[in-house]
């Protein structure tokens, strides 16, 4: 298989990068409800380190990570073609960076705390549209 690609009938990649250990537990448990493949980053460099390897679905990004941040994160994809076709979901804190990060072509963003129901149908109708 070659770098990056997945075959058709496998289930939806999703990357879930929180620095943050319960919340990264708490969203991969609810997306693993969906019958999802699911890779775990703790902070920005593993999210690339992975994102070198593998073409997800959808990439759920923190915004506020310590070293390299979900800007940062999010840069780094939007300079690779071949991750155009994925969707991306932000998880933010800080509603007034929305504006900042809606430039940089994203498909959702979503407020934390989020309630769990909420989480799940927005990652289920991104998930759809591809």
């Amino acid at each position: 298989m070659a770098k990056g690609k997945r075959t058709a009938v496998s289930e939806p990649m999703v990357l879930i990068v929180d620095d943050e250990p319960g919340l990264l537990r708490l969203f991969s448990g609810l997306v693993e409800r969906l019958n999802c493949r699911i890779l775990q980053a703790r902070n920005g460099s593993i999210a690339m380190d992975l994102l070198d390897q593998e073409t997800p679905d959808l990439l759920i990004l923190d915004l506020a990570m310590p070293e390299i941040s979900g800007f940062d994160v999010l840069q780094y994809v939007r300079s690779i073609p071949r991750l155009d076709v994925m969707k991306v979901m932000i998880l933010t804190a800080r509603p007034n960076q929305v504006p900042e990060i809606e430039a940089m072509g994203i498909d959702c963003w979503v407020s934390k705390p989020v309630m769990p129901n909420d989480f799940l149908d927005i990652v289920q109708d991104l998930l759809s549209a591809n």
